[in-house]
């Protein structure tokens, strides 16, 4: 009972306590309120009950225990009319996520700024104390600080950034001396306040980070030892020189905001950069006030005077807005101006509202050139979905970069490990960590090199200057909204450029090619008709088409020769229209390059080589499926399918080279120099349409290869193309290596190249495919041109020998009737009686046979078609094979041998044939030879054909459609002989 009172009294004292101290704090905050006359819309009474409130739960959680640490947050609190402050540190306020909507966080601001900034140092302190493995068993807590005072209705108009005696003498102060429990400070400050608070800060051995000071004068360690930041430092000037470089930009003009200390040293150490590398600096200007119309009309007309076209804006995002406007609007923005700066032009206010829709059109081309994150990494993904999540506000990746998302995240996180490393290498506790008693060795070095992955870079790094190391990126702004496109960067070192695959600058008027930097103006070179390449390309074309229309024409005329039928068919005709296609693609490089023509360029080309490609593949198709089929379908109908499949693959690649051209962005024009010229080139971007039509255009061409090999089963050599194709593939990847080549090389005459190497290609195709057929056309007409020659002159012989005979008295006309009558096989000169010319067609098993001829002993010529006749004449026979161009003849000896084995007839004349051939297959062979011999006659024969070196030595192999039939022409040919009596025992 006595402790029960005895803990009730001390309850009781400590209620008494606290009130009192409630009430002293609550008149404090009532004398505040009453001095504060500008803010009527809070009443007295309510800020004294939510003071009273906040301090009571402060003093109901008591004292920061031993696992607490703290880290101050610097922000513009002074944009936010809904915090409540008590000195500088924020006691009561909402900045928790949904404060503002959409459309507010869209048009953006101060208040904006730094509620995004709250957000994310608070997302990534919950990230830390949810990690186990960072400052275990310590808890981090955030103090809020403004470096510019409470919230007062005219903030927006009067603040601009310049809060430097504030900061360092209320702000500075009152996290030294008030709150001894903040041992780090995170801040998003303009580089003018941060050069005093930053001062102060490292005197008492504070670490502050920085997300937005951007100031070289904060990278002198000795007055700044405290300080480190993750963006751009010393060294700015370098990054952007490496951009003007490879422009073969070499004159240049500053503007700059002199009333910063941003604008100023930025300025300083962009001049220092550009008189290092002998850059032609034509002028700097400094305004503290671009809205100044005298000072920018000054401006405007030194620009003009010495024909800047590259102008480098220096200071902060509302600064550089008004200077594009005033630009713009004084005629100096535009296709011939490309400006360049540090932030982007983006005012505090709405743009359309403060200066009109016109105003983006200034900013089109407007390239800026910061320390940005990478996009395309994981870490920088999941902070674009966090933030989105919290703000509510679907984050783009240039939002969160421009929100200065990453330099915080990585801010935040790089000192809370580097306290850890801290702990870890002293092994000292928690408490001492809290009581500031380890901030000596707090300085930038700590931080140099956390050890983690940063959302900036990776790894995460600061170099001597307590700057980031970082590669610069540079993005051009594309005239709508705010929004910037990524294109390039530059290395850590800034020494050289890389663009991002497929992506070109678009300076403004959409052209990708750096306009000149003032006169005098390169030469450029035009590929015209009158120009000396110009005009040869234009000559080939001509030539080319005149060629195609010529080949076009001759197969219309001539469609039902034998050989031209193979070059007739629809396939043949349309890789005939893809020649011509590639053809007419050239003309289109005469003109000046711009976007249409690159895109027509392209097409037609890709259109041309798929109608060519395509044809191939599919006419050879039908024509191995007509060949080697083995169920009855009849030749129209296989036709007919393989067609349909055929414009079903060639309108799918169709489809792929128009949803390529109707693309907007897929390409640009890049100007090539050569000394005092130019020429402008087509650069095609690396995007996902172009890769799918590229990749399906190389899928037909890799077909090219099975093609050629199951060609190999067409046996009649006019129909087999695999030569062709062998050669058009070999010829697509020769002009392919020397185009690829030409296009690291990116000369001037890249194009010229280009136009050649195609020209060349597409003529040897047609050249092979179909000039052979004209060919052999001409060869047709002229052995018909020979035969009526020669029987002209077997006519007029004929007169001739009968006139004679009627002349002589000896002959009868019984004996004439008998010499010119008889068999219509046999023909008889007249006036010849002995050895009579006679003839046989072996026409019964087949009009016509396929057959292959060797006369060495491992070498066969190609697949022949003709049709098999005998013939007898003074004591000899042979055997022809004939066809409308060649007629092969085959001497017939005792020797020779008919052999008849599966679907095959071997014809044999060496004498040990036929022994050999049975030999060498398991199938059951019938067998007629011209002398039905003995093993010891064949040797006999061998032995004298060899001892009189006789060159009768020759195979003939045929192929019938199956066994029976090369049986039964066997037989007919056995038939036949008897038939014929060619020689003595020959049966």
């Amino acid at each position: 009972m006595v402790s029960m009172r005895a803990c009730s009294g001390i309850l009781l004292v400590q209620w008494i306590d606290t009130l009192f101290k409630l009430t002293i704090i609550g008149f404090e905050n009532l004398t505040i309120l009453l001095m504060r006359a500008h803010q009527p819309s809070v009443t007295i009474a309510g800020h004294l009950l939510a003071s009273l409130f906040v301090q009571y739960a402060n003093a109901k959680a008591g004292a920061l225990t031993a696992t607490n640490i703290t880290l101050g947050l610097i922000s513009w609190y002074c944009f936010a009319p809904q915090l409540t402050l008590n000195g500088s540190h924020v006691v009561e306020g909402n900045l928790n996520p949904g404060l503002y909507n959409k459309q507010q966080i869209s048009d953006g601001g101060y208040e904006v700024r730094e509620y995004i900034m709250d957000l994310t140092v608070q997302l990534a302190v919950d990230q830390m104390n949810a990690d186990p493995n960072v400052l275990p068993g310590i808890h981090v807590n955030i103090k809020r600080f403004s470096d510019c005072g409470s919230y007062y209705p005219s903030v927006e108009d009067v603040w601009g950034g310049r809060t430097g005696g504030y900061a360092s003498t209320i702000m500075a102060t009152d996290i030294i001396d008030n709150h001894p429990d903040v041992i780090g400070v995170v801040a998003m400050q303009t580089s003018s306040t941060a050069r005093f608070s930053a001062e102060v800060l490292s005197f008492a051995q504070i670490p502050i980070c920085s997300g937005t000071v951007g100031s070289p004068r904060l990278s002198d360690k000795p007055n700044y030892p405290y300080f480190y930041r993750t963006i751009d430092g010393a060294g700015i000037g370098e990054h952007f020189h490496q951009f003007l470089k490879l422009w073969n930009v070499r004159r240049v003009a500053l503007i700059y905001q002199k009333n910063t200390d941003l604008g100023y040293f930025v300025f300083l150490d962009m001049h220092e950069a550009m008189l290092r590398h002998k850059m032609n600096i034509l002028g700097t200007y400094g305004t503290a006030d671009p809205n100044d119309k005298f000072f920018m009309n000054y401006i405007a007309d030194a620009l003009k005077r010495v024909s800047a076209r590259y102008i480098i804006v220096i200071g902060n995002a509302v600064f550089s807005a008004s200077v594009m406007n005033a630009m713009g609007k004084r005629n100096l923005t535009g296709p011939g101006f490309v400006y360049l700066g540090i932030n982007r032009p983006k005012p505090a206010k709405n743009a359309t509202l403060l200066y009109g829709p016109q105003y983006y059109s200034y900013i089109q081309g407007y390239v800026q050139i910061a320390g940005m994150a990478n996009f395309d990494t994981q870490i920088f993904a999941d902070a674009k979905v966090q933030l989105s999540a919290l703000t509510g506000y679907p984050m783009r990746s240039m939002d969160v970069d421009s929100n200065n998302i990453p330099h915080f995240i990585d801010c935040t996180k790089s000192m809370l490990h580097g306290f850890d490393n801290l702990l870890r290498k002293t092994g000292q506790s928690a408490e001492t960590l809290a009581g500031r008693k380890l901030n000596s060795k707090m300085n930038y070095t700590l931080f140099q090199n956390p050890g983690i992955e940063g959302v900036m870079a990776n790894p995460l790094a600061f170099n001597n200057n307590g700057d980031i190391k970082l590669s610069d990126a540079a993005c051009y702004f594309i005239g709508s909204a705010f929004d910037c496109h990524l294109f390039g960067s530059t290395d850590r070192d800034a020494s050289k450029v890389t663009y991002q695959p497929g992506e070109y600058p678009v300076f403004n008027g959409g052209s990708s090619i750096p306009p000149p930097d003032g006169p005098p103006a390169p030469v450029q070179l035009i590929l015209s008709i009158h120009s000396t390449f110009g005009g040869i390309i234009f000559a080939l074309v001509v030539v080319g088409l005149i060629f195609a229309f010529a080949l076009l024409s001759i197969i219309f005329l001539f469609r039902r020769k034998s050989c031209m039928k193979p070059v007739a068919g629809l396939e043949a005709v349309t890789s005939l229209g893809g020649c011509i296609i590639i053809y007419s693609s050239l003309l289109i490089y005469l003109p000046v390059s711009d976007t249409l023509t690159c895109k027509l360029r392209h097409s037609l080309f890709l259109l041309g080589l798929l109608f060519i490609l395509t044809s191939l593949l599919f006419r050879n198709l039908l024509l191995f499926m007509i060949f080697c089929k083995t169920r009855g379908v009849k030749p129209q109908t296989l036709a007919f399918r393989v067609r349909i499949i055929h414009g079903i693959v060639a309108l799918i690649g169709i489809a792929t080279i128009v949803v390529w051209a109707a693309q907007p962005n897929n390409l640009a024009v890049k100007s090539v120099y050569h000394l005092d010229q130019f020429y402008l080139s087509c650069i095609y971007k690396n995007s996902a349409s172009f890769n799918v039509m590229a990749s399906y255009v190389f899928i037909a061409y890799l077909c090219l290869l099975p093609m050629i090999a199951i060609l190999q089963r067409v046996k009649w050599e006019d129909f087999n193309e695999s030569v062709l194709l062998g050669f058009s593939f070999v010829m697509i990847a020769v002009a392919y290596s020397i185009i690829t080549f030409e296009t690291r090389l990116r000369n001037m005459y890249y194009d010229v190249t280009f136009c050649l190497c195609v020209w060349t290609a597409t003529t040897l195709f047609l050249i092979l495919m179909f000039g052979t057929r004209v060919m052999q056309l001409a060869e047709h007409f002229k052995e018909q041109t020979m035969n009526r020659s020669r029987i002209s002159k077997l006519k007029t012989r004929l007169a001739e020998k009968t006139e004679s005979f009627f002349q002589k008295p000896s002959a009868s006309s019984t004996d004439f009737r008998r010499q010119q009558g008889g068999d219509c096989s046999t023909i008889k000169v007249a006036g010849v009686k002995k050895n009579p010319y006679r003839h046989k067609v072996l026409c019964n098993t087949v009009d016509a046979c396929i057959y292959q001829v060797s006369t060495s002993q491992n070498s066969w010529s190609l697949w022949r078609a003709g049709q098999p006749e005998l013939h007898h004449m003074s004591a000899k026979s042979w055997l022809s094979l004939n066809s409308n161009l060649k007629t092969a003849c085959f001497t017939l000896s005792e020797s020779t041998q008919f052999v008849a084995y599966e679907n095959m007839v071997m014809i044999v004349c060496d004498g040990i044939a036929e022994t050999r051939i049975c030999d060498s297959t398991n199938t059951q062979s019938t067998s007629t030879s011209m002398h039905q011999s003995t093993p010891s006659t064949h040797r006999k024969n061998w032995k004298r054909n060899k001892a009189m070196g006789s060159s009768i030595c020759y195979r003939i192999r045929m192929e019938f459609e199956n066994g029976g039939k090369a049986l039964a022409f066997v037989k007919e040919v056995q038939s036949e002989i008897s038939d014929i009596g060619m020689m003595k025992g020959i049966i």
